[in-house]
């Protein structure tokens, strides 16, 4: 059997990856868009991606990944094309989906049109091209409508159409766009680990999107989570049951995840991540797994782990910028990570820093994360302006 020790995780952030993979013992290698310091600490080496060009610099890494013994791919690389790894490379060494299944299931017109063949609930939803083509869809509407590219995580992208003039407007304008009702409720995700056979549900996680107190660039923004999801037993082993039907029938294995709204105790399918989810930080913390030997031991030996439950709650919050400006401080502390080195410069929207909490209850867990979160807002003005982000001063 093909052994994995050395593993390169890459994506468009692979903090959360590389250190849980490092907790478990591998030897871990790291190419992403931020080279945080705690992934430069965990990983034996570090390759910064240049974020506009993600997927052509990864051809630059084709000499490490022979030196590896597995890859596993983060988000960012939905689409990406390991064509110029042989078929071989690419069977034994990539740990988890198939790049092209991956980027089938990734693609939201492509898992709505499934959903309506398996016949789980979701939202209703037309392709910009299809509402542009047939401007009577329009009428099957409630709105607000939810715009969204195809492709893409972390919600920045999406946006409302508020009347029926702008959804035409906007379809005509994103023919490739999806244009989906939209479910008000409580955003939930799913966390799995799946062999061939078999799917376990791992973690019912709440998920925080587009908080003002974290200053989200946009209403759908992915600012965080909370593990495990408090809501109705019944309504949670639904979504498990849903979220195992679903990652079988896409032949899904690893780590997974399924992102639902829940609303009057009927949840939603939104959609599925085919790879490790932004939740594996507050769902290790909840559960006590570690999800990256979870993840190998499922791809590679088809082991599945029993289903566990919480040990406690876990809140993950991630602080975003208000304005353009550099760090101008160490910000590495305790109950912070994805922690940017001194003297970065980040850009207004972009992510800052994340803050991790732990408690005996929702509500403490999250709060002990928003209190680290204060401590990066703390110290430094920033020439007179906000109260937000004193971390930053302006170029």
């Amino acid at each position: 059997m093909h052994t994995i020790r050395k593993i390169l995780a890459i994506g468009y952030s692979v903090r959360h990856i590389v250190c849980s993979g490092s907790r478990a013992g591998y030897e871990m290698y790291a190419a992403d868009a931020f080279g945080d310091m705690d992934t430069k600490r965990c990983a034996k080496r570090h390759f910064l991606l240049n974020p506009l060009q993600l997927h052509a610099d990864i051809k630059l890494l084709k000499a490490e990944i022979n030196e590896v013994d597995g890859i596993i791919i983060g988000s960012g690389f939905e689409r990406a094309d390991f064509g110029f790894l042989t078929v071989e490379d690419r069977n034994r060494k990539i740990l988890g989906n198939a790049p092209e299944l991956t980027k089938e299931v990734a693609n939201k017109t492509w898992l709505s049109a499934r959903l309506d063949d398996l016949g789980i609930r979701h939202p209703l939803a037309y392709t910009g091209r299809e509402i542009a083509e047939g401007e009577e869809k329009t009428k099957h509407f409630h709105y607000p409508v939810v715009a969204k590219p195809a492709y893409g995580g972390g919600g920045t992208a999406n946006f409302f159409c508020t009347t029926e003039k702008e959804l035409i407007r906007c379809a005509k304008q994103l023919p490739d766009f999806l244009f989906q009702e939209y479910i008000k409720g409580t955003p939930v995700s799913v966390s799995l680990i799946s062999t061939k056979r078999e799917a376990v549900s791992v973690s019912v996680n709440e998920q925080l999107i587009g908080l003002n107190s974290l200053c989200t660039p946009g209403p759908f923004t992915y600012c965080g989570n909370i593990s495990p999801f408090v809501g109705k037993f019944s309504v949670s082993e639904r979504m498990c049951e849903i979220a195992a039907e679903l990652t079988q029938e896409l032949g899904l294995v690893g780590s997974n995840g399924v992102d639902f709204v829940v609303t009057d105790d009927e949840p939603f399918v939104i959609e599925v991540n085919p790879r490790f989810q932004g939740s594996l930080d507050t769902v290790e913390l909840s559960t006590g797994l570690n999800l990256v030997d979870a993840h190998v031991n499922a791809v590679k030996r088809g082991i599945l782990i029993e289903r566990v439950e919480a040990r406690r709650y876990a809140a993950k919050a991630i602080l975003f910028a208000t304005h353009d400006g550099m760090v101008i401080e160490n910000l590495d502390r305790d109950g912070i990570v994805d922690i940017p080195e001194k003297g970065r410069i980040i850009r207004r929207g972009e992510p800052i820093a994340t803050g991790i909490g732990i408690g005996d209850s929702r509500g403490s867990a999250l709060a002990d994360a928003m209190r680290h979160v204060d401590t990066l807002q703390s110290g430094i003005h920033i020439n007179g302006r906000s109260r937000n982000n004193r971390i930053f001063v302006k170029p």
